[in-house]
């Protein structure tokens, strides 16, 4: 049977290769993990797992260690390289790249499973649909597969794949479907939903008693006291809520943290989320300025709403926590401040705030080259690791943004501070401002996620490169 070696360097339990390596176990084959800096040795470690594939899961930002290493252990190993996710689903020329010998777009479940079979019996898997396979110079670029149709038909995502990684076992993510219809303009939705025109519903769920027994197995196997139900929209379908949530009181009973969206948001929902044990919702705020919100953004949100979202959020005893963006293009220190005071108005107690990267192939992007906001030489190569440490958009005042970035959740949480903060925006005290910001952070992250502080310093320590 074949060895399916999945690598990456993002200190998390991703639960696409969960899935995936679920069906592979199902079918007789041997799967591990290996992140890079959680293991002594990295590509020691890999090379004695013998894998005859070595995959990755690749986003846009960190495809450039994707590659470095797929380079240096296909010269070691002597085996197959692919790429999965986001990435080569968007940008699927790094097949180009003389690493790389296979990209699986779009949904990878049956097309891996397809391609071990394949690999196991010595057959050739150059027509797997999803695939594209490069041999002797020569690529085969496949079509799509319909997009899996009832997600109740996969097994469970195989948890135990990161078990030999303990401190990632207390802060455990559920989704409970695939799939968002919001058409902002910063997010690979639109293009996604495009890219698969035609192949099946984009918008899925689990049913509720997948998902419940899903949660049970969870509790019993790592004693889970909380719940992160991580759907980029958990109350998208009333139906589907109103069912799951009285099952979930009555069989689960655990307290959780959602993401919602504020148009989605009735007293109805709010009451439901709060008896169910809903203790915390995030949703998205972007920008308070409303021309950069809801014209760059085409978040179609108005202050009213989320003033109103939040009003029966905070009476219903549910903390709020926001996704904010600075860095946006035509954005300065006075239009960013209006994010800080929209976010003091609600009674955000979490805000998370990035700096906005321009994703190529989405339709901000291309409104920031057609501006001129970005270098001629502009690529996905371009984007950063990491959402915190600079601006690429063209601004006379980035830097005073990048250092707001840092100042964020004190600027929210302590009105009074603003004339400081300010000044200090204007100042190149970069060394002060990132540790303000990791205390802040860290501080946001184990309140939201309820982790212990061991989690906390260990995910600190091995995700420098994205924090």
């Amino acid at each position: 049977m074949a060895r399916i070696a999945f690598l990456q360097n993002f200190w998390y339990e991703f639960l696409g290769t969960m899935y995936i390596s679920a069906l592979l176990k199902d079918k007789g084959h041997t799967c591990e993990v290996f992140i890079e800096s959680g293991e002594k040795n990295f590509t020691e470690s890999v090379a004695r797992f013998k894998p005859d594939l070595i995959g990755f899961y690749t986003t846009t930002g960190t495809h450039g260690w994707a590659l470095s290493r797929a380079s240096k252990l296909k010269k070691l190993t002597g085996s197959r390289i692919i790429l999965g996710g986001p990435h080569p689903t968007f940008f699927p020329e790094v097949i180009e790249n003389e690493a790389v010998d296979i990209i699986c777009m779009g949904e990878g479940e049956y097309a891996m499973i397809e391609l071990a079979e394949r690999l196991d019996s010595g057959k050739s898997f150059s027509d797997i649909m999803n695939l594209h396979v490069k041999s002797n110079e020569a690529i085969t670029r496949n079509d799509l597969r319909p997009l899996i149709d009832d997600l109740d038909t996969l097994p469970p995502p195989d948890r135990a794949l990161y078990d030999k990684y303990p401190s990632l076992q207390d802060n455990l993510s559920v989704f409970t479907g695939r799939g968002c219809p919001f058409d902002c303009s910063f997010c690979f939705n639109r293009p996604y939903i495009k890219l698969y025109k035609d192949k099946g519903k984009p918008i899925r769920r689990h049913s509720p008693r997948w998902v419940i027994e899903e949660l049970k197995r969870i509790i019993r196997l790592y004693k889970t006291k909380f719940i992160r139900f991580d759907d980029e929209v958990f109350i998208l379908n009333n139906k589907w809520l109103t069912e799951f949530l009285p099952i979930y009181k009555k069989e689960i009973g655990l307290p959780f943290t959602c993401l919602l969206h504020v148009k989605l948001v009735t007293p109805e929902v709010v009451e439901l989320l709060r008896d169910s044990g809903c203790q915390m919702a995030y949703f998205g705020i972007e920008s308070g300025n409303e021309e950069i919100r809801n014209i760059a953004l085409r978040k179609g949100i108005k202050e009213e709403e989320m003033m109103r979202s939040a009003e029966l959020l905070n009476k219903a005893g549910i903390k709020i926590g926001t996704y904010n963006m600075l860095g946006l293009p035509g954005e300065t220190v006075d239009k960013a401040f209006e994010t800080v005071h929209i976010n003091q108005r609600i009674g955000v107690e979490y805000p998370w705030c990035s700096l906005y990267q321009p994703y190529p192939g989405t339709d901000l992007e291309n409104y920031c080259r057609e501006k001129g906001l970005l270098g001629e030489d502009y690529s996905c190569d371009s984007i950063s690791a990491s959402f915190f440490k600079r601006s690429v958009v063209e601004n006379k005042e980035k830097k005073e943004l990048e250092r707001l970035q840092k100042l964020f959740h004190i600027a929210v949480q302590f009105p009074s501070l603003e004339p400081l903060i300010r000044l200090a925006v204007r100042l190149p005290i970069t060394s002060l401002l990132d540790v303000i910001f990791y205390a802040t952070y860290g501080y946001r992250y184990m309140k939201t996620y309820k982790v212990s502080l061991w989690r906390l310093i260990i995910t600190g320590l091995r995700s420098r490169e994205y924090i």
